[in-house]
């Protein structure tokens, strides 16, 4: 079942299509090979040797998007435990399709959230609909009760967004509107909420337990401008006690957090 995920999620984003592509022309041949026997003066012997040959190179084709995945994977720059390393923004993959390749739970924490608010709904609207449960956690401007949260205006300061009160104050509001008119079985798998720990890095994990999960770090630098942020994926393999303290901080980050509806804005 897992294999058939990753290969329906290649399928979508358009990836290894020779390798799809040489499998599923084994098959037709194959079945050719099958149907012809019955009007052709052909042993059923030499039918399924050709038949099964051709199987098998299908096979072959099909491991190699196996392959290849699992060769993009391996850690470079001289056995470097982090998985990857991106310098800027337009080095990363897009974020619809890190979140397509998630099928439990994509969780993300922001300073604002401002690109899924602004683009990325109906990808979440899109994964909550796969049953993919899906957590949105964002920088609160206010306390649970109103009052306003006094560093967040020299933090918006640093990093040129000075009315960075304003911004939060509508992405939340925009947020709650939007999950409240999500039909019941739809928004049952997303959970939004507002936390007031000072943000230090922007980190998104993509099933991050099960195998093959990973978590997405960019540190928040000071007077970096967003689209220069460094960031890193790392997975339990790369180094297991880094990825498992992410993991826990940002999920005590989570439990502490202010549900989105009961937050006075």
């Amino acid at each position: 079942m897992g294999r058939l995920k990753r290969a329906l999620a290649d399928l979508r984003l358009l990836h290894y299509m020779d390798a799809y592509l040489g499998w599923l022309l084994a098959v037709l041949v194959a079945g050719v090979e099958i149907v012809s026997a019955f009007g052709a003066p052909r042993g059923w012997v030499d039918t399924l040797v050709a038949a099964t040959t051709v199987l098998l190179l299908g096979v072959i084709a099909l491991a190699t998007a196996e392959i290849r995945r699992a060769i993009s994977e391996i850690p470079s720059a001289g056995g470097a435990r982090l998985w990857r390393f991106f310098p800027d923004r337009d080095e990363l993959p897009p974020l619809q399709q890190q979140m397509a390749r998630s099928t439990r739970r994509v969780e993300i924490f922001g300073l604002q959230l401002g690109l899924i608010v602004h683009g990325l709904l109906p990808a979440v609207e899109e994964r909550a609909r796969a049953e993919c449960r899906v957590r949105l956690a964002l920088l609160s401007p206010v306390a649970e009760n109103g009052t306003p949260i006094l560093w967040v205006t020299p933090l918006g300061s640093v990093h040129d967004c000075p009315n960075l009160d304003e911004v939060l104050r509508t992405n939340l509001r925009q947020l709650r509107h939007w999950h409240t008119n999500l039909p019941p079985q739809i928004r049952r798998y997303v959970e939004i909420r507002a936390y007031t720990s000072i943000p230090t890095a922007s980190v998104m994990l993509f099933d991050a337990d099960r195998n093959g999960g990973y978590a997405h770090v960019e540190p928040i630098l000071h007077a970096f401008p967003t689209a220069v942020r460094p960031s890193f994926w790392i997975r339990e393999a790369d180094h297991s006690r880094l990825f498992h303290l992410l993991v826990s901080h940002y999920r005590q980050v989570w439990e502490s957090a202010i549900p989105l509806a009961d937050l006075a804005l």
